[in-house]
Order: C-alpha cells, then structure tokens, then sequence
C-alpha cells in the first residue's frame, strides 16, 4: 500500500533489508515527506508552499548513512527546500560516523551554554567529598542559586545521601477472551520466572530479572517486567529483553489451548516510561535516591537571609499549594538541575518529565535547625550507552566521577543532593522576596526595541557609536574620521563602574581608544560607559543581602534615598561643565553620550598617562607633604567655584542627590544597622566603644545636620581619596587631577579634605600636619573665592563633615569590604579613628 506512492524518482530506495522495525520507521519519514513544506522568504515574510509535486525527496536510506558526504546532502537539501543554510547547526565537531547508535539523519549540532555549581560537599555510600554540577543550561540566576544552596549545604556539614534502590520496568501487555484466562495467564507467568530469566540472560548480561508482576484489567494483562540494569539507564536493553521473553511466551501460548491469546502488545503504558504517575512515585522506577541535611540557623541568616523558622514557613505553605493543585509529590524545581546536568552528562532528556518528580520534605528541630530531605523516586540516569560516550558530556562524567561501575549510583547521589541545594535556595529566595528580583536582576532579557544604538560587545564599539556623542569646543569643530581600540578595556579604576558591571545588560566599563579627526588629530581617549545609578544602587542591595538579611532589608527600605541615584547622569552634567576653574582639574572632556532611549550614558575623556600617584588606592607609593598640599589646594580651587550659590548650584544641577538634617535622620535604622554589622563583622576596627559612641552620633544626626545646613557649603566631589585622584607633573609643580564625579553633591568643603585625609593618611599621623592641611584648606578656600571663613566654624565644620563620612560613607566602604575584600580598608580604619580621637581634643 505505501510503495505505490512512492514516487519514480526514489524507487532505486533500497528495500532489501531485514530490520522489520528499521522498515517502519522508514516507510512513516517517507510517508511523512509526501506533506513537506517549502518554506521561502518572501517580501520579509515567510510564504508556505504547499505543492509537494515538485518536491524532489531524499533516498529513505539516508537516515541511516553515517558518513559526512551523506550529511552535507541533508544540509543541501534543507538549504534548497527551506532557504535556510544552517550555518551554525553544521559547524560540529561530532563525528558522524561514531553515531550510529545516537541518531539518525545526522545534521549538525547545537550548543547549550553550560555553566559550574558549587561546590557542594556530599557525604553519600558513592559520592564521598566535594562535587561541582555541570549544567547545561540558558536560564539566568540558576546556577548562582544553585551555588548558593550548595554553600549553605557545605557550610552546615554536607548532604547525606544514599541510593534506596534501582529498577527498570517494561509492561508488555497479553489480551485474552475472558478474565478468567487473564487469571490463569498470571498464575502461569509466577510459575515460569526461572525460565524468563534464563531467556532474558541470553540476550543481555546486564539486565538482571527481579520480578514480574501481573496487572489484571478485565480480560487483558499487563505484565510488569522489573529489572536491575546495573550502570545503564536501561530503556532500550530492557524492551529487547523483554521483547525476547514475550516471543518465548507467545510460543509457549501457543501450545496451551486453554489460554488462548487474542493480542499482544510491546508496551501497553503501564511502564510510565517518560511519563509521570503515582506508581513509580510509590515504588520507584530507575533509580530511587535520597539526599538530607541539617541547616543550622546561623547558615540560614548569613547566606538564605532567612530564619530556620521563616524557611520552614515557607515550605509549609507551598505544601499547601501543591495538595491544592494535584501536584504528584512536593518540590520547588528540581527540574532545572534535572535539566541542566542531564543535558550536560548525555542522559535521555525525554526522561527529564518523569525524573524531576521529588518529594521535598522540612521540618523545624528542638534546636533551632531546619531537617531537610528530597527524594527522588524514579531518576532515569545511566553512565553507559547512548549520549554518554559523547565527547564533551563524557568529561563531564569524568569530572564527576562517574565512568567506573558504581558511576550511576555515584550520580544519583550527586544529582539528588543538587536538587536539594537549588530547592533550599529557592524557597529561601521565595521566603525573603528576593525570587523575582533575581530574576530580574539574573535571568530578564531586556532587548532594546528602538533605532539608537547602544553596545553589548566591546566590537560593537565602532565608529557609528562614538558618532552619537555630543562633542566639546575643545575639538574645534573637527569630525571623527576613525577610531581603533589601544588594547582590552576594563574597569579596574571605577569602583562603582566595576562593581555595577554584572547589573547592566549593556557594555559599561572603561575603554581605551585612538580617535582621529578631520583635523588630523590623533587623540588617545578613555571611553568611560556609565551604569545607570539605579543598577548601582541594585548592586549596593546585592552587597547588603551578602552581609545579612537584616542589612538587605534596612537598604530596600531606604533604596530610593541612596546617593547613587541618578549617578550616572551627574557625572556628565558635572564633568562637561566648561568653566575653566574646573577643566583644569579633570580629565579633558572630549565629548558625552546620553540616550536616556538605550541607557547609554557614557564620557569620551582623555586617556590619562604619565600621571604622579596614579592609582594608588593602596599607598603602593606613600602620599607627601607635597602630595597633600597640591590636592588640597586644587580641590580649594573648585570649591571657590560653587561656594555661596546653593541655590543656583541646585537650580543648575538637578541630578544632586543633596542630603539634609531630615533625610539623614529618617535614614537612621539604616546607619544603626550599619554601625552594628560592623561592630559584629570587624570588632578589631571597630569597637564596642567606637559602636556606642557611632550610634550616639547616629541619634542626634538631626541636630548637627543642621549645623551643617547653617555653614557655607558648594559643590564636592563626594569621593575625593587616591583611588579618583592623581598629579600632573607641570613645570610649576604638582598639579591635581580629578576624575569619577558621579557622587557629587551640595555639602561642607570640608567633607572632601576629610576623605582625603582618611584615605591617605598613615594612622597615628602628626597632630600639628593635621591641623596644617585643616587651615590650609580654610586660606586657599578664602582666597580663591573672596569669601571669609571663620576658623572656629570651619574646624567645627571639618569635625562634622568627618563625622558624617564616618557614618554615611565609610559603612558602604566596609560593607563591600566584607564581600569583595579591599585591602586599604584597615589602614583607613584605623586612620579614621585617629582623625576622630584628634577632634576629641
């Protein structure tokens, strides 16, 4: 019946083979092939082409030719009949002719990104130590999650995981006349076990019989065929050994009249391969693992932000869903691991439906630590056949540890007690209200649906991007003609730029180039691409939930009231100013970019050389008297230029984030919050006498706020230390040089020679030097803007402008510290308490 619609030009198909199962398959792809679409781009659009008269097919051999002749055909014809070339699914490194038992119609090959959880501490009966997952996976904040259960699992001594047992089921099913036949049929089967077994064992010397259990519906019975496949998954080993057995029982049925057999079926659905039910959740199928641990409450609150008895909660109230929806068993979404490393290891992904089935189970003890436990009933894993002797998965089996002959057992530990890493951070992350802001901080794609043009890639860097900027007098006119990258950008020198780096989805960070104009210049500029200042402050939330949960939840409170907002934006307003009182104390400022459309804030400065103390952060080289004495002048300089003119300063300057007494004060949960986690993080820096006399200062921010409202204030540079700030050699001397403006802001001159002062100071400095660079600053101040400064309120206003960057600024620094770890935090420390104890007397 379907060789007359063959048609002519495919009749030389082979048909002499004697596979009757190879012959099906390939009669339904031939039948199949008569509907084939021709899909053509038309005008933009796809047009269908229904015709197949014309549609010339493949020989139905070549899904079974290996070779890479026969696979550049499949690619050919797909090209010609679906104008589509494929280029990147043909570009494999997998040899087509190791692939004669994984696929048929080979092509080409995709790739999945695979990333590293972990590490996870694992003490199993097969998986004894520390374990990093490969997971193959494209979803966003999965394997940071991942991570982070692994931590807090590690941290609170490990899982315990044991394998319960392994079985593979096949249930071919036996239709007689009567249920009476059916009844006798399954006293039979129990009498001839020794005899199935013995079938069985001629075709397979890994498929261990263990049972058969008879299924009675009505007059047909479903036989379940129970196996033990030692390190294979065991679908495909079992069904021929099962096929095998079933012949021998046909044959044996067929001498037996008084049962006599009306249909046989391979497989009548009772097996639940690749299917979720109760029956594997109840008695297993593949292999049946559980993974446990006690989390201690400490664990819990420094890496889940979440209490024992909050997690608990949680769990309980998820029960509750799941008994409400139906759900088979109890889990978060231990698919995603299930997923992600089977993917990675070679298993049979279809398998992923039914071996994501878990039971999550947790429990409060008597002392405070959260019992949890996951279960995973039918795991269909394997460390032999099928996609495990693929190269890349195969090194990642190696990497586990799973090729030997306990390699399967090893595995389901290892997967069982990843699931329960990624359920414990899940739920965690459900019970702090973080789930939805990691994902979208993590796992969101925002892709930008406008014309302008922004950058994701440095290559994308190109002359069309530099062209969108807005340029300076200074250029004179002249156009770009070309621009070449110098060598690797990076944002080593830009604190905020650097940490904020993983929160934007566009390129930012600092890029050096070579820019040439019409005018011949050769110009060598810094391409500074700005984060916005709400990713800076998700960054600074990000820092604060790694410290604590208390910590995280004081910073949400007052997000909105953090001096990074509109960061990004001030910096370029700030920085492109063209007063001459200021442009000689920054970086030349060729040109901006503002496109509030894409996100894309960026300066194209001067690439600074040949600077004196140029990032030198750490005091590598320690700051002189003459150091001091220019970068003291030089910030003078500029704050004569705002001093007295607050409120056209503020008019001009929108983007100011500009405290006050009623700010501070309502910010005061959080600087207790942060004065007590740096008394408990850093009790050597930070005393339990310097923490009282801190949070003194803390409750009467409100009263010496105003204070500082009341004195003369100007536009600082808000983060004035030798990390933003280097020296011009010139002829007349040092000359300051000042860069990253973004916390800019109305305030006490003073605030910036205090951060100066902090920062680069050695603890235990001269008394007297002290004062000098106090009073210095005071002349130069005077001088420059014309205005008297009285020398009793201007110390008054350097005790307070100290005491505020001890309370607003100096916590954020430790904060970070604490995450990242900064290695001139403690000398500043201890500099600062110095500075402190001089105001004293």
């Amino acid at each position: 019946m379907l060789q007359k619609n063959i048609p002519s030009y495919v009749s030389d198909a082979s048909d002499n083979t004697t596979d009757h199962i190879e012959n099906c398959a390939r009669g339904s792809i031939l039948e199949l092939s008569r509907d084939i679409f021709s899909i053509k781009k038309h005008q933009g659009t796809s047009t269908v082409r229904t015709d197949t008269t014309q549609v010339k097919l493949l020989p139905r051999r070549h899904l079974y030719t290996y070779t890479e002749e026969a696979r550049q055909k499949r690619l050919d014809y797909l090209a010609k009949h679906t104008g589509h070339a494929l280029e990147h699914v043909a570009d494999t490194h997998l040899d087509a002719t190791k692939l004669t038992k994984t696929i048929e119609g080979f092509i080409g090959s995709i790739e999945i990104p695979v990333g590293i959880a972990g590490p996870l501490l694992i003490k199993g009966q097969y998986a004894q130590g520390v374990y990093y997952a490969p997971l193959a996976t494209t979803e966003g904040a999965l394997i940071a999650s991942v991570s982070r259960g692994s931590s807090v699992i590690t941290q609170s001594g490990g899982t315990t995981a044991r394998v319960l047992g392994q079985r593979m089921i096949r249930a071919p099913r036996f239709e007689f006349h009567s249920v009476s036949h059916s009844i006798m049929f399954s006293d039979w089967i129990k009498e001839h076990i020794s005899e199935l077994r013995y079938e069985i064992g001629r075709h397979s010397k890994h498929a261990q019989l263990l049972e058969i259990n008879p299924h009675i519906i009505g007059r047909s019975v479903h036989l379940q065929f129970i196996y033990n496949t030692a390190a294979a998954a065991g679908q495909n080993m079992t069904t021929v050994c099962t096929w095998y057995a079933c012949q021998w029982i046909q044959q044996q049925l067929a001498k037996m009249a008084f049962i006599p057999l009306r249909h046989f079926m391979i497989d009548g659905n009772t097996s639940s391969d690749k299917k979720v039910s109760y029956q594997p959740f109840i008695e297993g199928r593949g292999t049946r693992v559980v993974a446990e641990v006690y989390l201690d409450a400490e664990s819990c609150q420094q890496i889940l932000r979440v209490t024992p008895q909050q997690l608990v909660t949680a769990y309980h109230h998820v029960c509750e869903g799941a008994i409400a929806s139906g759900m088979i068993g109890m889990n978060i979404n231990a698919a995603n691991v299930i997923a992600g490393m089977f993917t990675a290891l070679g298993q049979d992904i279809a398998c992923v439906h039914e071996s994501s089935v878990a039971h999550l189970h947790m429990t409060l003890t008597a002392d405070n630590r959260v019992y949890c436990s996951i279960t995973l009933p039918s795991l269909i894993i394997g460390t032999i056949g099928g996609g495990t002797y693929l190269p890349h998965q195969r090194e990642c089996l190696n990497m586990l540890g799973c090729t030997d002959e306990n390699g399967t057992a090893r595995l389901a530990e290892i997967i069982a007690s990843y699931c329960l890493a990624l359920d414990i951070s899940t739920l965690s992350a459900i019970a702090a209200d973080e789930f939805a802001q990691s994902h979208e901080r993590l796992g969101r794609y925002r892709p930008v649906t406008t014309n302008n043009i922004t950058a994701h890639t440095p290559q994308e860097l190109d002359l069309s991007f530099f062209q969108q900027a807005d340029f300076n007098p200074v250029l004179q006119g002249a156009h770009l003609t070309t621009i070449n990258p110098k060598f690797s950008g990076g944002d080593e020198h830009s604190m905020l730029t650097h940490l904020s780096s993983n929160y934007a989805e566009r390129l930012i960070g600092l890029f050096p180039f070579s820019m040439t104009t019409s005018a011949q210049h050769n110009l060598p500029v810094m391409l500074k691409l700005k984060p916005l200042g709400t990713e800076v402050v998700e960054m600074v939330l990000d820092i604060a939930k790694h410290c604590s949960s208390e910590l995280f939840a004081v910073f949400q409170d007052f997000a909105h009231q953090l001096e990074f907002n509109q960061s990004h934006s001030r910096e370029l307003a700030i920085m492109n100013q063209q007063d001459p009182r200021l442009m000689r104390y920054i970086p030349v400022i060729y040109g901006v970019i503002e496109n509030e459309a894409t996100g894309t804030y960026a300066l194209i400065e001067e690439l600074l050389h040949d600077m004196v103390l140029m990032n030198n952060i750490n005091l590598e080289t320690p700051w002189e008297q003459r150091h001091l004495e220019a970068a003291i002048r030089g910030i003078a300089d500029i704050h004569s230029i705002w001093l007295g003119r607050e409120e056209e300063l503020t008019w001009k300057f929108s983007q100011l984030q500009i405290p006050n007494a009623d700010t501070v004060s309502q910010m005061k949960p959080l600087w207790q919050k942060l004065g007590n986690f740096i008394h408990q993080t850093f009790p050597e820096l930070f005393t339990a006498e310097e923490h009282k006399d801190f949070q003194h200062w803390v409750d009467n921010a409100s009263t010496w706020w105003k204070e500082i409202e009341q004195m003369p204030r100007t536009l600082i540079h808000g983060d004035f230390n030798p990390r933003n700030i280097a020296f011009r050699q010139q002829e007349t001397g040092l000359h300051l040089c000042a860069w990253d403006w973004e916390l800019s802001t109305l305030h006490l001159p003073q605030r910036d020679l205090a951060e100066l002062l902090a920062f680069s100071l050695d603890p235990q400095s001269d008394a007297d030097k002290v004062a000098y660079y106090i009073e210095l600053h005071r002349v130069e101040l005077e001088q420059k803007s014309g205005i008297s400064l009285d020398p009793i309120i201007w110390h008054r206003g350097y005790e307070l402008a100290l005491h505020d960057l001890w309370m607003r600024r100096i916590p954020l620094y430790m904060m970070a510290h604490n995450v990242v770890g900064y290695p001139f935090m403690e000398r500043t420390m201890k500099t600062l308490r110095w500075l402190i104890s001089l105001t004293r007397n």
